[in-house]
């Protein structure tokens, strides 16, 4: 599916609202923008604006004085008694030129300065939330598609908004400057105005639709485009693509797709021409008619030959500032439909966070962390992720110690990382309790246990920073510790590898840039599991198949650190390789989400359960006959 639906989920509105719908849209957006706006920086927003009233201020005047210099020589034939008679005016002409064009300068240089701060803001406040709202919203589709449409367009819109109802406020005051400007010299001049500039202003606002519907029909192609460029120019996809000489159908695939755009863009532009002649037409015409009624004004006397000098000049400055402000009427709209997706996940995204435990009214006392535990215990726990019409675990109750090794074993989907998940923090039981000392932890800030949790987790990320960035990543809130640096790299089986480095710790661990290296799948996890122990030495270690890309060697060095550091943590460890889980103090088999055995290894051989099961097929496949 490569329809992008984020980025047009609202193009039929946006492509059939009428200009009143758009008009009575208005006063909210400019609300809303100007709300956006003043909270990143109320001076360059009150100084955009209020340059552009003055403007328009600025405006009103020289219309004004084109009128006085016009009616003051062309009131009799000229003389130089009557240029002298102008020059006030002249004066004051030049002078609201010049201030005028001043003002639109320093408007958009207000406005210039104002962009980023508004981009600076949203994007904070939008990595604020992403950051900050729970792991289990990621596992809800709405919430999914609320992030998607925020990310791809509703941001962006935010801060389009604020530059689109500038433009708007600029055009809005020019069209009123010129219409002030008017009803002095003849306000029977003001309905030409309109007359004069709404097929033009027609004709861009339909040529950008037309964009903007071609767009939308064209945006699965275009995606589709982008994926085979990303396939071709990367270099994830270098090494395969030559083993299976794959350059050819891509290229094909590329070329008849580039064609099918360039043809649609010749579309387009062959439908924007037409639209735009068509508006010609109709301007010319309305042109032609509002000269015509100058001229029958003339003639009947009702108007001077002054006035309609300056009626033209006027005229001319309201046609272009009209045109402008349909324009920006438009696109207020459209934007504001998008950035409605970015109010809305900001909504849901901290009615997600507020639900969380916090500290607010609590004593000095209530705020400090929790101490070390030395029993946890899940009680009666059972989840359901979000969507999900059963549950991934099922009634699970298990007490873990401090200074012992709990092994979870079962089959894939059994389980096992749910409830590693559930102790680590990410996600908060359906029902059922998780108890540190007694405390349930459900009803307390997370920040107050999380730091005593440390985590290896099955999927290993590969961060593209330096190999120390890397490890400190576990505790990237304290400063560096070397010693600990050193101490958990040690214990991961990483430190020779870190060393051997070109670099040594400042390694950067991304070939794509200068200096930087490639790693095994087995560097990465060592990498992973220094990251970890690096975190907390004597809290909760929950080790989440650690050893999955490890070779012979560095897993059984891995699993001896472990057992040596079970005795002062209480650790989880989660493996399918059974020969690194007999010495845990105790075995939880999870079989569809529920605990079915409990107990050490020799004990669950003995039973002849499933563990019992799973242990002979293992140990069968490394026996000779």
């Amino acid at each position: 599916m490569l329809e992008d639906i984020a980025w047009y989920r609202h193009a039929e509105d946006a492509e059939t609202a009428s200009f009143w719908r758009m008009a009575r849209k208005l006063p909210s957006l400019l609300r809303q923008a100007f709300a956006t706006a003043w909270a990143a920086s109320p001076a360059w927003t009150a100084t955009a604006v209020g340059l552009n009233v003055v403007a328009g201020v600025a405006t009103t005047t020289a219309l004004l004085a084109v009128s006085d210099v016009t009616g003051t020589l062309f009131a009799a034939p000229p003389t130089w008694e009557r240029v002298l008679a102008a020059s006030p005016s002249l004066v004051l002409l030049a002078a609201a030129t010049a201030a005028r064009a001043g003002l639109g300068i320093g408007a958009g240089f207000a406005q210039q300065r104002l962009n980023p701060l508004v981009l600076n803001r949203t994007e904070r406040e939008f990595y604020q939330l992403i950051t900050d709202v729970p792991r289990a919203a990621f596992d809800d589709d709405a919430f999914a598609d609320r992030l998607k449409a925020a990310k791809d367009r509703g941001s962006r819109a935010v801060v389009d908004l604020v530059g689109d109802v500038v433009d708007l406020v600029t055009a809005a005051v020019t069209v009123a400057a010129v219409a002030v400007a008017l009803a002095v010299i003849e306000p029977v001049l003001i309905p030409m105005l309109f007359a004069a500039a709404l097929p033009t202003g027609w004709a861009a606002v339909r040529s950008a639709r037309l964009m903007y519907v071609s767009n939308r029909s064209r945006v699965s192609r275009r995606r589709r485009l982008w994926m085979v460029e990303f396939l071709m120019d990367n270099r994830w996809t270098a090494d395969d693509l030559r083993y299976h000489e794959a350059g050819p159908w891509l290229r094909g695939q590329h070329q008849a797709m580039v064609d099918a755009e360039t043809q649609a863009d010749f579309e387009v532009i062959r439908s924007q021409t037409v639209t735009r002649a068509v508006g010609q037409v109709i301007s010319g015409a309305a042109v032609a008619a509002v000269y015509g009624v100058l001229l029958w004004l003339l003639a009947t006397g009702t108007v001077p030959l002054a006035v309609a000098a300056a009626a033209v000049v006027a005229l001319g400055q309201g046609s272009v500032a009209m045109s402008n402000l349909l324009i920006a009427v438009n696109t207020v709209y459209e934007d504001g439909l998008y950035a409605a997706d970015r109010h809305e996940f900001d909504a849901i995204a901290a009615e997600r966070i507020a639900a969380q435990p916090h500290l607010t009214a609590l004593s000095a006392t209530e705020q400090d962390p929790l101490p070390v535990p030395e029993v946890i215990e899940l009680v009666d726990v059972s989840f359901r992720y979000p969507g999900k019409d059963a549950d991934a675990v099922t009634g699970v109750s298990l007490a873990i110690r401090r200074g012992e090794t709990t092994a979870l074993v079962g089959e894939n989907g059994s389980g096992k990382t749910t409830v590693a998940k559930l102790l680590s923090g990410l996600y908060t039981p359906t029902s059922g309790q998780i108890l540190w000392d007694g405390v349930d932890i459900a009803l307390i800030d997370p920040a107050r246990w999380r730091c005593h949790v440390a985590v290896i987790a099955q999927q290993v990320q590969r961060w593209p920073f330096t190999a120390e960035l890397s490890v400190r990543l576990g505790r990237s809130h304290a400063p560096a510790d070397r010693d600990r640096l050193v101490a958990a790299a040690r214990d991961a089986g990483a430190l020779d590898l870190i060393e051997g480095f070109e670099h040594g710790w400042n390694q950067l661990l991304d070939a794509e840039y200068r200096s930087g290296t490639d790693l095994s799948g087995g560097q990465w996890q060592r990498l992973s599991s220094a990251r970890g122990l690096y975190r907390d030495y004597d809290g909760l270690l929950v080790a989440d198949e650690p050893s999955a890309a490890l070779d012979a060697r560095a897993e059984a060095a891995l699993f001896d650190t472990l057992r040596a550091r079970a005795g002062r943590a209480a650790t989880v460890l989660i493996s399918h390789r059974l020969q690194g889980v007999v010495h845990a103090d105790q075995i939880a088999v999870l079989e569809e989400g529920k605990l079915i055995e409990l107990g050490p290894h020799t004990d669950l051989v003995a039973a002849g359960g499933a563990y019992a099961e799973l242990w002979g097929l293992q140990a069968r496949s490394y026996a000779t006959e």
